[in-house]
């Protein structure tokens, strides 16, 4: 019989070959398609709108993460070196950014209106009803109808202004005002002109006036108006950016900024030239519908024009344009995420005070509505059960009152946070503490009302705020500048495009906001921050408005080359993945290197959540400070894709090398145990004349065909996948193989063996239970009791090295967001793989039990013979693998700890309890199978 009959003749080797060449198939297999998921998933996430961030010498501090706050206002870049850039040839995309100001101003001027309305009157109506295609014709207007009494009543209203930052609430002002209200009534009297028409409340009204700068109260045609207190003042950034090559970076999320594009030139910004051309559109009567679309402003539908000329002579009659004030086009922001509500409160009194009915409470707050510089829509509250029929005589929207005050711009606190490094994570995700600056006091009431009077300061208690923002050096003193929006941005949409996993810092209107993960005690908090008022916090939402170059010099006051660029986004001319374009990307990076400024290639790169600590955050009455917590804020992991792709690489390759490595080893110990029955053929063949070296030739020829077969098919794989790995792990499986059949022929040499039963011996146990013959066969089968036991202890330090592994992987990938794209993309495959090993190694050693089923087929047909019945054979086999495994698992639980120690330290003591219960589930699996 030659050496292929005698391999196919023996099951255990033919079986062992099958089992190990499925395994390294299958795990091959599984470990490219891991590969291939997790390149293609990086590579579709680690190239974002622009490859280099480009800031001036000495903005980075070398680190490897990036502060999402870019435009800080401190400038450095020339727009002679941005022009350099994009001459470079690598260059497609150079997009400057800056920040301009911060900008405070107070929000519009709050009414409350209660619907008191009088019905159609053609003299109050005018000609805005019949005939006019906005208005509603006479015939339709509804009855009259009023939420007043007919008779004045005294009333107290109560108005209460509240910002949260997310944590705490704080009352910014709470002021209350008492009159009588009652409904109007229409008067008609003859006048030496003809007849004159008015409105007028019912007799003994006086109306509530809150202390100045607030009005008092008028009826009009649709309701009463009470002029409320002043809503607290808001602080805004503005930001300047290149818009042709903000919109080439950004795609269609830039269209926003199409308009700015179409902005006057810097000599026709005039503020005084451009308010008087929207005074003029007054005296050519307008239609309804030009007022609404708005003028053409060289190109521009300015549809924000009656806030502008609203603002214009404001600023105008409190002095504060000047011949040199120049207007700066504005795109300004939907809407915002400052937590700011105002409510008023409303109850019918006595002479006395006492309330006699509470009305209810009407409430408004700063939302999606709120535009920064604009007063689209006036900030009413409307009187319970009221009904607004203003609308009865068309949109009116365009001619609300605008902002109560032109806007203050200044250069103070608008530079980034201050951070400095704390330790870093195990994951490598880096630890933070904010530097705190001083302490800005806001919510604080101009000194003079519009019509010169003075302001009551008590209405509001001032509140203070922390600054973590430094202030900026500027150029020479502007003129006050008009703010004149082109149009709004949606923040969204911007972020969208700027994606979620390769985020890249775009600038002041791409906001990135802050979680708070533990409170100054050290309690789980899961809550989102909100801006201040101030805008000085740490929180900064996206800018409300966006503005060109020409805008910031009037606003800061540089001449037109000075170093005012605070960072240049560009994008290079090379197509691919971030691993494709490296080269082209890094050769530009190193060209605006030597032009002096700090390149830092971005490609690559990935959003990662920053731990910062917060102290001096708040402080109580008696001016004691506290800390606010712990925040989680999305900063740039630098090479983030390599760091990923490298160590769940490295993963992978482990994974593949325990899974195989562990079955191989188990084959190694089910050929040593199966050499135990070929020593009798061994002692015949000895008998016949056959040498020492003759019979191992004999067996390494059965073993030579099962390699020739791991071989083939190492060979074949490593063709198909064409991966260095399935060539290392070929070779290392054949190695370990043929390693394991030449031991194995070793221990076929001459032995001579003495009788391991001694009749008379007084030490033996008389067999009277299960666990006695099961303790006495283990005994007396030392070799393949041990074999079996370092087999199991294997396949449960395997196991434990599996584990430890899969639980590393969040680990190992890292704390950015690609991070965990990466992981899960590879963790299936990763779970099948560390299940093929397992199972794998629980055949083989099923496998190595059977290899004396024979034997203990015999004396379990003994024994039956002997009357034991099925539960008692049972109970051998069960306390046979129980003792074995007793060994097993101090092999299994140190084995998992060790290769846990190498492999994933972090999951070690997983890997001891995973190796402890591979080695107690085998014990009952053993039983059942091998019967």
């Amino acid at each position: 019989m030659n050496a292929v009959q005698r391999f196919i003749r023996s099951r255990v080797l033919l079986l062992t070959s099958a089992i190990l060449i499925v395994a390294m198939c299958m795990s091959v297999f599984i470990q490219s398609q891991s590969q291939a998921a997790l390149n293609r998933t990086v590579d579709e996430n680690s190239r974002g709108l622009y490859d280099i961030l480009v800031q001036a010498k000495g903005a980075k501090d070398g680190k490897a993460m990036i502060q999402p706050e870019i435009a800080t206002g401190q400038g450095g870049i020339s727009f002679e070196q941005l022009e350099k850039i994009r001459g470079l040839s690598g260059t497609s995309v150079a997009a400057p950014i800056s920040l301009v100001s911060r900008v405070t101003q107070n929000l519009e001027a709050p009414r409350l209106n209660a619907m008191d309305y009088l019905g159609y009157n053609s003299g109050l109506a005018g000609g805005a009803t019949a005939g006019d295609p906005t208005g509603t014709d006479a015939k339709e207007w509804p009855a009259p109808e009023s939420v007043l009494p007919e008779k004045a009543t005294k009333y107290r209203l109560t108005a209460t202004a509240v910002s949260s930052d997310g944590v705490s609430e704080q009352t910014l002002f709470k002021t209350s005002a008492e009159g009588t209200l009652g409904k109007a009534k229409v008067v008609e009297s003859n006048t030496a002109g003809g007849k004159s028409i008015r409105i007028t409340g019912p007799d003994g009204e006086t109306g509530i006036k809150f202390p100045a700068p607030a009005g008092g109260s008028d009826h009009n045609l649709f309701n009463l108006s009470v002029s409320l207190p002043m809503a607290p003042e808001v602080t805004e950034s503005v930001v300047a950016v290149d818009p042709s090559a903000e919109r080439a970076l950004l795609g269609s999320a830039g269209d926003f900024l199409e308009p700015l594009e179409k902005a006057p030139p810097a000599d026709t910004r005039n503020a005084g030239a451009i308010g008087r051309y929207f005074e003029e559109l007054f005296t050519t009567s307008p239609s309804q519908q030009e007022l609404e679309e708005g003028p053409d402003f060289l190109g521009v539908k300015l549809k924000y024009w009656a806030p502008l000329m609203t603002q214009y002579q404001q600023a105008k009659l409190a002095g504060q344009l000047t011949d040199d004030s120049q207007a700066i086009p504005l795109i300004v922001r939907k809407g915002t995420s400052l937590d700011l509500k105002y409510s008023v409160k409303i109850e019918e009194i006595d002479d006395a005070g006492k309330v006699v009915k509470d009305v209810g409470t009407v409430s408004r707050s700063l939302d999606k509505d709120y535009l920064p510089f604009v007063s689209r829509s006036p900030f009413t509250l409307e009187w319970p059960g009221s009904t607004d029929h203003s609308q009865l005589l068309g949109n009116t929207g365009n001619f609300s009152q605008g902002l109560y005050q032109p806007a203050q711009w200044s250069t103070d606190f608008a530079a980034a946070p201050k951070y400095k490094d704390g330790d870093t994570a195990a994951n490598g995700s880096l630890n933070k503490s904010a530097t705190p600056g001083e302490w800005v006091t806001v919510n604080r009431l101009p000194e003079k009302s519009l019509s010169g009077d003075p302001v009551d300061q008590t209405q509001r208690q001032p509140a203070d705020e922390r600054s973590y923002r430094e202030s900026l050096a500027t150029g020479n003193t502007p003129a006050t500048p008009l703010p004149m929006v082109y149009g709004t941005f949606d923040p969204a949409e911007v972020q969208a495009a700027a994606g979620d996993i390769n985020k890249l810092p775009l600038g002041g209107y791409d906001a990135a906001p802050m979680t708070l993960e533990k409170d100054a005690e050290g309690k789980d908090k899961n809550q989102g921050l909100k801006p201040s008022l101030s805008a000085t916090g740490l929180v900064s939402q996206s800018a409300g408005a966006i503005t060109d170059y020409y805008g910031l010099a009037a606003a800061r006051g540089y001449d037109s080359n000075a170093d005012v660029i605070d960072a240049v986004r560009v994008r290079a001319g090379v197509s691919g993945t971030w691993k494709q374009a490296q080269p082209e990307v890094e050769k530009l990076a190193d060209e605006i290197r030597a032009m002096g400024l700090e390149a830092t290639v971005v490609a690559g790169s990935a959003r990662e959540d920053v731990s910062i600590f917060v102290p001096g955050y708040s402080k109580d009455d008696a001016g004691k400070e506290s800390a606010l917590g712990t925040v989680a804020q999305s900063w740039v992991r630098q090479d983030a894709a390599d760091a990923v792709s490298g160590s769940l690489t490295g993963t992978n390759i482990t994974l593949l090398f325990l899974t195989l490595l562990g079955a191989t080893l188990l084959t190694a110990a089910s050929t040593v145990s199966y050499i135990r029955q070929r020593r009798n053929e061994a002692g015949i063949l000895r008998a016949m004349g056959w040498t020492q070296g003759r019979i191992r030739r004999w067996v390494l020829e059965e073993f030579g065909i099962g390699s020739a077969i791991l071989a083939a098919a190492g060979l074949l794989l490593s063709l198909l996948s064409w991966n260095l790995a399935t060539v290392i792990v070929s070779v290392s499986v054949l190695v370990l193989y043929c390693a394991a059949a030449y031991i194995a022929a070793l221990m076929l040499r001459h032995r001579h063996e003495v009788d391991q039963e001694p009749q008379h011996d007084e030490r033996l146990l008389p067999v009277d239970s299960a666990l006695t013959f099961a303790y006495r066969q283990v005994v007396t089968n030392r070799f393949n009791s041990a074999a079996l036991a370092v087999a199991v202890g294997v396949f449960g330090a395997a196991v434990g090295a599996l584990i430890a592994l899969l639980i590393d992987i969040p680990r190992a990938a890292g704390a950015s967001a690609l991070s965990g794209l990466a992981a899960a993309s590879v963790a299936l495959p990763s779970v099948i793989m560390a299940i093929t090993g397992v199972l794998v190694g629980l055949l083989l050693t099923l496998v190595t039990a059977r290899f004396e089923l024979q034997a203990k087929r015999q004396y379990l047909s003994t024994l039956e013979a002997m009357g034991w019945n099925p539960d008692m054979l049972g109970h051998v086999r069960f306390f046979e693998n129980a003792l074995v495994g007793t060994v097993a698992v101090i092999l299994g639980v140190l084995g998992a700890l060790a290769l846990g120690l190498i492999l994933a330290p972090y999951a070690a003591l997983w890997a001891a309890l995973a190796g402890l219960l591979a080695v107690i589930c085998w014990i009952p699996i053993a039983t059942k199978v091998v019967k």
